[in-house]
C-alpha cells in the first residue's frame, strides 16, 4: 500500500472523532478509511474491542506513510489533539 516508510500508532479515539479531525484538517478521503493529507497517505484500521469488550473501548491503528519528519509531525499533532489527562 505505502511506497515509503510507515509510521503507526494505536488509538482508542472513536472512529467518528478521528474522521471529523481529518475533515477539519482538510484531508482528502480517497477510499473508505484511506486519506491523503499534504504529502502523506493515512490508513485507518478499525478493530473490534478485545480488551474489556463490555466497555466498548474502540481500538484503531493509524498508519501514516510519507516523509519521516512530516509523518512524525502529523502523529504528534494527532496525539496532542486527543490527549486526555483523565477527564
Amino acid at each position: 500500500m505505502f511506497s515509503y516508510k510507515e509510521h503507526k500508532i494505536i488509538s482508542a479515539v472513536p472512529l467518528a472523532d478521528i474522521e471529523a479531525y481529518f475533515n477539519e484538517l482538510g484531508a482528502e478521503e480517497i477510499s473508505r478509511l484511506m486519506y491523503e493529507y499534504k504529502d502523506l497517505e493515512i490508513e485507518l484500521t478499525a478493530y473490534d474491542s478485545d480488551v474489556y469488550p463490555d466497555l466498548g473501548i474502540p481500538r484503531h491503528t493509524i498508519t501514516v506513510g510519507g516523509d519521516k519528519t512530516s509523518a512524525e509531525e502529523f502523529l504528534t499533532a494527532f496525539r496532542f489533539r486527543f490527549m486526555s489527562a483523565g477527564g
